[in-house]
């Protein structure tokens, strides 16, 4: 009689732990199809992009995570040199496809004095084209340009963009 009641208490714990492990919180953690994992989490990152004749670029971060797809970076300063030097800094950066995203407090400036502000930029490395399409606040000497939807051709020297309001400062 006690092997019965043992038996049948044994059988209701596990018909219970059964249902209860089918219950959405539990069930649904199993079969998650974008858990995504970093392969590599980076600290204090310097990188120079060097050519055979100079080095032409330097990108820091204070960390950085590398997924499959992408790589992010944080508190992320990028300066591309040549004949004409640029800087792009924000607080987050991502990396993909040949394009670099940056996030909050977004800032590019050249070594012509020119500076951009917004709160998103998209940077494409082969074309050399900059992007926002946010509100942004364009700098030069004393003049001010506020606008949406900017795009900045790098080999150009081109701007173009939405909703402009310039404020020039005549001599």
């Amino acid at each position: 009689m006690a092997i019965r009641i043992f038996y049948i208490a044994i059988s209701i714990f596990s018909v219970a732990m059964v249902f209860l492990s089918l219950q959405t919180p539990y069930f649904r953690d199993f079969f998650k199809s974008n858990l995504e994992i970093a392969s590599m989490e980076m600290i204090d990152i310097v990188d120079y992009g060097i050519t055979p004749d100079i080095v032409n670029s330097k990108y820091t971060a204070k960390k950085g995570v590398k997924f499959k797809d992408r790589d992010e970076f944080y508190d992320f300063r990028g300066q591309i040199l040549g004949d004409f030097n640029h800087t792009l800094s924000s607080k987050k950066a991502l990396y993909k496809n040949n394009t670099i995203t940056l996030f909050d407090d977004v800032k590019y400036s050249n070594s012509d004095g020119l500076n951009y502000l917004s709160d998103e930029i998209i940077y494409n490395t082969k074309t050399k084209i900059v992007k926002s399409q946010n509100q942004f606040l364009m700098l030069k000497g004393e003049n001010n340009i506020t606008g949406k939807n900017l795009v900045y051709d790098l080999n150009k020297k081109q701007s173009f963009a939405k909703e402009v309001k310039a404020w020039y400062h005549i001599k």
